[in-house]
């Protein structure tokens, strides 16, 4: 079995300065695959570019705002999900106290169908924020196996342990460990297609000092790519002067925007033999 990799934009349509840097990478071919933020600012913005450009996108679903400076709306107003203005909340722990499963359901089906209305099509299904995989301890995850099988979709959760090993630097809890196969195993029984792997980057900026540790830590994870399907997904942008100065994590941004255009990456790729593939072409299969 070969190695193959798709490489993921999220947030698209989260801001203009993020479209702008996802429409270049689709151009230029630096990322195979896009996840939209349907309740985001630029979303309408997101799904005309997918038009124009043709191809079919992620369908990122979101159950709470990023910035309480410039909250989201919800899709479906009046539920557990958002606030008495219909924003979606920001505070994710309160989120998992109270959020109930069928307003889960009702506004990721309104966020699938936006997409789906305007015209583009959908070939995966994925989380904003780690919402509903299991790490708030909640069962979320079932209403996005759910959905999946509904829409005939791949959903992005990895049967492999590389990620978990990554976010807890090589110490696992048994409890995470014990909740993953659990995952892994009610995606079997549901018949789910997930990843044999997923790749991000989780450090915060504050453990990032310059671009060049970035770069080293992906340029790692590429060259330790197991056989099967992966996923890298970062969050390329340009600057962004509604959020830039509010939030000092959109710079690692910028650093994953610089990444994806980086000839280190092409080398990498060229040099380990990895096959860039697409969600549309794992639908396709």
């Amino acid at each position: 079995m070969s190695r193959k990799l798709i490489i993921n934009a999220d947030d698209f349509g989260i801001s203009k300065a993020t479209n702008k840097a996802i429409k270049e990478l689709l151009l230029s071919k630096k990322i195979t695959s896009v996840s939209l933020l349907s309740v985001a600012d630029e979303a309408e913005e997101a799904l005309a570019i997918a038009k124009e450009l043709g191809i079919s996108v992620g369908a990122h679903l979101t159950l709470n705002s990023d910035f309480s400076f410039n909250p989201w709306k919800a899709m479906i107003s009046g539920t557990t999900l958002c606030d008495s203005a219909g924003f979606l909340l920001t505070d994710t722990k309160l989120l998992a106290q109270i959020a109930k499963g069928k307003d889960v359901t009702k506004e990721c089906v309104a966020q699938i169908e936006y997409i789906l209305n305007f015209g583009v099509k959908i070939d995966h299904i994925d989380n904003h924020s780690g919402t509903m995989y299991g790490i708030n301890m909640r069962l979320f995850f079932i209403n996005a196996f759910k959905l999946a099988r509904k829409y005939n979709l791949p959903f992005r959760f990895p049967k492999g342990n590389g990620f978990l090993n990554d976010y807890f630097k090589e110490v696992v809890p048994s409890i995470v460990k014990v909740a993953h196969k659990a995952i892994v195993l009610t995606g079997r029984v549901m018949r789910v297609k997930l990843l044999d792997e997923m790749i991000t980057n989780p450090y915060r900026i504050c453990d990032i000092p310059d671009y060049n540790v970035l770069e080293y830590y992906y340029l790692n994870a590429i060259r330790n790519i197991k056989e099967g399907v992966s996923e890298l997904f970062l969050h390329p942008s340009y600057y962004c002067p509604e959020i830039s100065p509010y939030d000092e994590e959109w710079k690692k941004r910028e650093y994953e925007l610089e990444f994806l255009n980086s000839p280190a990456l092409e080398k990498t790729l060229a040099d380990e033999g990895i096959e860039l593939i697409s969600y549309a072409d794992l639908v396709a299969r």
